[in-house]
């Protein structure tokens, strides 16, 4: 009864903590986003070419990244690839959409406190 109630105790705190920790409440550092940039007009249903320098050494980086969208000016996010290459692009389709407040997000998979956010852009 005891070891139930230790690992039940342990499970919760995980819980709590993990999920305190989610990357979209941590700030950017590790990851510059070259494109989209600030003010830029991306054409809805195109394709768009999304790039990004990560600034951390491969061996505490990782080899993938994550790449997430949000439309609403980075209140929700929507995953538009996970296991890309880090190599510091990815050829995305816009979605067929409006709007003038977006971000692009890209974030290490092997430590996501490493990750960079795109200043606002538009979606038109």
């Amino acid at each position: 009864m005891k070891k139930e109630m230790v690992v039940i105790l342990l499970l919760a705190s995980l819980f709590l903590f993990c999920s305190g920790c989610s990357t979209g409440d941590l700030p950017d550092k590790g990851v510059a986003i070259l494109s989209p940039k600030a003010n830029d007009i991306v054409q809805a249903g195109a394709p768009y070419e999304i790039q990004w320098n990560p600034e951390i050494p491969d061996s505490e980086f990782g080899a993938m990244v994550t790449v997430e969208f949000s439309k609403d000016s980075g209140k929700s996010w929507e995953m538009v690839k996970d296991n890309v290459p880090k190599a510091g692009k990815y050829l995305w389709k816009v979605p067929q959409m409006s709007s003038a407040e977006c971000k692009i997000r890209v974030f290490s998979q092997r430590r996501p406190e490493y990750r960079g956010t795109s200043g606002l852009f538009a979606v038109k």
